[in-house]
């Protein structure tokens, strides 16, 4: 699956331009941070579709590369966006190191 970055970055700018209570430096910062992962997202896609196709190392690679990668910047935007942090709802210490 291929995903039009620039497009989405344009929508996604768009709509947090008109959106109340976004800051003008935050627009950019977000986009970027839904985006930068959509190869990941990709690959993802792939897997889930024909999760038969893959060896055993693509699927462990893929799991560590999305899981290391997607988290941060879906984080990153949350807070700019909402202003909310991030927390542990499943009180696993997924915050904590």
């Amino acid at each position: 699956m291929q995903y039009d970055r620039d497009a989405i970055v344009s929508g996604l700018t768009r709509a947090l331009e008109v959106s109340d209570g976004v800051p003008d430096e935050a627009v950019r910062d977000i986009a970027f941070h839904m985006t930068d992962w959509l190869d990941d997202m990709s690959e993802l896609h792939a897997f889930y579709t024909s999760p038969d196709t893959c060896s055993t190392k693509q699927v462990t690679d893929l799991l560590m590369g999305f899981l290391l990668h997607v988290p941060n910047h879906l984080a990153a935007a949350s807070k700019l966006y909402t202003g909310e942090p991030v927390t542990d709802v499943f009180g696993i210490g997924a915050t904590t190191q």
